[in-house]
């Protein structure tokens, strides 16, 4: 492996200097200047300028008559050619969004006199050399007018194929690529989204995931990237106030109503859930020095208050931000851009649910501080370089809301947590990272190629605290006891952990589109990756893993006008490098030991005592051993697609999308003995269950290895461990000009498999892996898989009366859910089961209406004034999104009509109000 990493190592340095294109936050805009017979025109000069650039940026066509801009920021753009004996050529609103290369051809005419030709726009909206599809761009203007949440780890969720943080198919949170201007912004542990910003910063929300080079990394899902405003030459602001009320709050009946009247006959304590919220914000952008130095400064008090549905309290959190942007051009060819963000996420009854009472939550305290910087270096209109470098450092504390001394109480009978949370948690994050890119443009080397070498580096940090409460008992401390109609039955004892846990990652890539033809064009690049995990006291690397992800696809223009594109592409995605690898192989000094007990009414142990706990069991945690040759776990993605520009900003696509992922990782236990018992379920019949031997139950050897790989060695692995999805995409996309902008999707897809695509499933936290109960009827629907996801968000400005009128449509199948049982205790505990096919059954498909209607007054040519109306759930719905699914626990077909006999633990919120005042200029 050191030899390959060698030879790898020395091509991508050969190639270092021979590396075009855009980044993640830029674009590019190429094209070709001809004459009116067609021919090329060399040595004419083409000047770019927009308000996203400072000053102009200039160029001169080469001997094949040929241009390009590269490292441009999203916005609007006016392109000028001039030569001496033709007219010149101005095509104006030229708009380009982030890792897009647009083409604008130019031609001209020969002129004896000094005339200008301005082209109407019609700017390109299909990449014609790019084998990414099924992508989105949320512009500002979208983001600012389409009714939404305002809380910005959302927006990824309004992307087709993306629904519940899971995208196409991929982990739920784990998979996707949270980042800002370029760079990782999520949770070290477990992929998570960790920052969360004012969504008024942001200039393009791009969510990728499809058919992407071998530049891109680290996701298994999408990439959900924010690029924030630069400020500009002139002064621009933005000041705006929102509130989303509940229905008691004055005036009445303005803000909302109920949505649960089919149900409050069976459920009388269920409440209509719903949402309040208030956003006040202010923003200034410009000049400091024009065309060298612009700031831009965001500052905004975000407070939510959530009401869950059969909870008597909201969950109330208070995020106050701060935003501070500076890019300057120090010279026409070298930029620097630094931000910082502070900001903090407090809030109470996290927790919160239809069976938890409101003493048994908890409290968070969530400060943060993350800094970007970057660098852009154009050598020439061939060449440039971009560095970047980002910092942040943060925790989240979560504290019981009645403090530590308290114990948690469960009762099985009625399926509701009482008196405390039961537990404490402490997570102190850390991350520093630092990317490099270097492009460069090759022309007549059989065709021409853009050649785009990088490299990413990643130090990260993820300390985690957690334990039981509770003082002061029979039990002692740190305990939770579970109860059967208010009488005791079991109980579990935990002092915590404390871990710390480190990784190292270190990424490579050299990447190539060649432009075989004029119309074919062959993308082929691979990505090379290490990664070492380590934990704090322990020497040497826990976890040592490397990767080559190849990936290659090409694209052709169908008609030779780049307007229609065929593309298709296959490539190897790995998932992220996270802590959650191997953070269980910090030392056992850091756990303490798990203790059971039951209750023994009838003196089972024979002392002449009834009425008293008795220890059932004891487990020390032992060292966990790690797969010396464990892999990497990863995604083979193919696609194909076919792109066509309908009309002036528009364009339709059709996307399949296969996926399939690999050395799924997760512990065995190789001490783990099972017996076969028999359960009888009723109306269903007889399954065999295991229960662990009670002699093996204390002594368990965990060892993190690949599921799918010791499948087969393993005994207790019961099914082949495997997850895959495909999907099809329509997307129309209208971006806005003319007073209107569409954009519409329509999802058809399957995810299914034996290893679920929750939370983490994939990377060692998808529950008891190593226990054959846990594979019983695993095969199935993943959680999440929403096999209709219908998303229509749409502008249209009224002219005269100068109504913006905005609506975002969602159809959504919802989750699927299983039939399960809940055994009679056993050595291991109680075991619940699956007596179908893992997700045999799907809630209702969510249909939801928002509008937004927005009154705009203009004034002094440039202030721009609006009234906001927003309204949400605009026919009510009230779909279910969540039941009890225990077969005879808390699904009984006797009682509860309403929901078919299961309990009711959520449905969508209730149709509510928003207004709003902003001022633009």
């Amino acid at each position: 492996m050191s030899k390959k990493i060698f030879v790898l190592l020395t091509i991508l340095l050969v190639m270092a200097p021979l590396a075009f294109s855009q980044s993640r936050e830029t674009g590019a805009i190429i094209g070709t200047v001809t004459d009116e017979s067609g021919l090329p025109l060399p040595g004419v000069t083409v000047t770019i300028s927009g308000p996203a650039i400072m000053g102009t940026r200039s160029t001169m066509t080469d001997a094949r008559g040929t241009y390009r801009f590269p490292a441009l920021p999203p916005g609007t753009y006016t392109i000028k050619a001039e030569l001496q004996g033709f007219g010149d050529v101005v095509n104006r609103d030229v708009r380009l969004s982030t890792t897009s290369t647009l083409t604008v051809d130019l031609t001209m005419k020969q002129s004896t006199l000094e005339e200008e030709v301005t082209v109407v726009a019609k700017s390109p909206t299909v990449d014609v050399k790019s084998t990414e599809t099924a992508s989105v761009s949320l512009s500002n203007e979208i983001l600012r007018n389409i009714p939404y949440s305002q809380f910005t780890a959302d927006i990824v969720n309004m992307a087709p194929g993306v629904t519940n943080n899971v995208a196409f198919g991929a982990s739920q949170n784990t998979g996707i690529a949270y980042t800002m201007d370029g760079v990782n912004v999520a949770d070290p542990e477990a992929g998570s989204a960790w920052v969360f910003s004012d969504h008024n910063i942001v200039e393009e929300a791009k969510i990728m995931g499809v058919g992407l080079p071998a530049e891109y990394g680290n996701f298994t899902g999408v990439i959900f990237n924010l690029v924030t405003k630069s400020g500009g030459n002139n002064f621009s602001g933005h000041m705006e106030f929102d509130f989303q009320g509940k229905r008691t709050d004055k005036p009445k009946g303005l803000w909302g109503t109920e949505n649960n009247a089919a149900y409050i006959d069976d459920f009388p304590s269920l409440t209509t859930p719903l949402l309040k919220l208030m956003d006040v914000n202010a923003h200034l952008g410009g000049p400091i020095i024009r065309d060298k130095l612009w700031f831009y400064v965001g500052l905004q008090y975000y407070r939510t208050w959530r009401y869950p549905t059969g909870f008597p309290e909201a969950v109330d959190y208070k995020q106050p931000r701060s935003f501070l942007k500076l890019t300057s051009q120090l010279t026409p060819s070298l930029s620097l851009t630094g931000s910082v963000q502070i900001d903090t996420y407090n809030g109470i009854n996290r927790g919160a649910g239809a069976t938890v009472s409101p003493e048994a939550t908890v409290t968070q305290k969530s400060p943060e501080v993350v800094g970007n910087f970057s660098l852009t270096k154009i050598f020439s209109s061939k060449t440039f370089l971009d560095v970047k470098a980002a910092y942040f450092w943060g925790y989240y504390y979560l504290d019981p809301e009645v403090g530590m001394a308290p114990y948690m109480h469960f009762d099985f009978a009625d399926n509701f947590q009482r008196f405390s949370s039961g537990y404490f948690y402490y997570a102190d994050r850390q991350r520093f990272q630092a990317n490099a890119n270097l492009s460069h443009y090759v022309d007549d080397f059989y065709g021409s190629h853009d050649f785009k070498f990088g490299a990413e580096f990643e130090r990260s940090m993820a300390r985690s605290r957690y334990g039981f409460t509770g003082e002061g008992g029979e039990l002692g401390d740190h305990v939770q006891y579970y109860d059967y109609y208010g009488y005791p039955y079991l109980a579990y004892q935990y002092d915590g952990y404390d871990i710390n846990t480190r990784y190292t990652r270190l990424e490579a890539f050299a990447q190539d589109s060649w432009q075989v033809t004029k119309r074919l064009n062959i993308n082929a690049g691979v990505r090379f990756s290490l990664y070492w995990g380590q934990v704090k006291g322990i020497s040497g690397n826990v976890y040592t893993n490397s990767r080559i992800s190849p990936r290659l696809g090409f694209t052709y223009d169908l008609f030779g006008d780049k307007t229609t594109v065929l593309k298709a592409h296959y490539g190897h995605f790995s998932e992220a490098m996270l802590t959650a690898y191997h953070d269980r192989m910090n030392p056992p000094s850091a756990y303490s030991s798990y203790n059971g007990y039951y209750y023994d009414w009838y003196d089972d142990d024979e002392d002449g005592i009834y009425d008293e706990w008795l220890l059932w069991f004891s487990i020390p945690h032992d060292q966990y051993l790690m797969d010396p040759d464990i892999k990497h776990p990863y995604m083979i993605q193919w696609t194909v697609s076919l792109e066509r520009e309908l009309f002036k900003d528009s364009s339709f696509s059709i996307s399949y999308i296969n996926r399939q992922w690999k050395n799924l990782i997760g512990p065995i236990d190789l001490n783990a003995d099972y017996i076969e018992r028999t359960v009888t379920v009723p109306n269903f019949g007889d399954y065999t269950v295991y229960e662990r031997t009670l002699e093996t139950l204390e002594t368990p050897q965990y060892y993190i290895t690949n599921l799918d790989r010791v499948y087969g060695d393993y005994p207790w692995i019961m099914q082949k461990p495997y997850r895959r999805y495909h999907g099809i995409q329509f997307q129309f996309n209208k971006r806005f000009s003319n007073r209107w902008q569409l954009l519409a999707s329509y999802t058809l897809s399957k995810a299914w498999g034996t290893t679920d695509n929750g939370f983490a499933d994939d990377i060692g936290y998808g529950g008891s892996v190593y226990d054959p109960n846990f594979w019983i009827n695993s095969d199935g629907n993943s959680t999440y898989d929403p096999t209709h996801m219908i998303k229509i968000q749409g502008t249209y400005v009224i002219p005269t009366i100068e109504l913006s009128v905005n609506v975002y449509y969602h159809g959504v199948t919802g989750n699927a859910w299983t039939t399960r049982y809940r055994t009679a205790r056993f050595n291991q505990g109680r075991i619940t089961f699956f007596i179908e096919p893992r997700g045999s059954n799907h809630y209702p498909m969510d249909h939801q209406i928002d509008i937004r209607l927005e009154k705009i007054f203009t004034f002094a040519s440039k202030y721009r004034l609006g009234l906001m109306v927003d309204v949400f759930n605009l026919l009510n719905s009230d779909t279910i999104t969540s039941w009890g699914t225990r077969w005879m626990y808390d699904w009984n077909p006797t009682i509860y009509p309403s929901t078919q006999g299961h309990e009711l633990y959520g449905i969508v919120n209730a149709r509510q109000a928003r207004v709003g005042i902003r001022l633009i200029f």
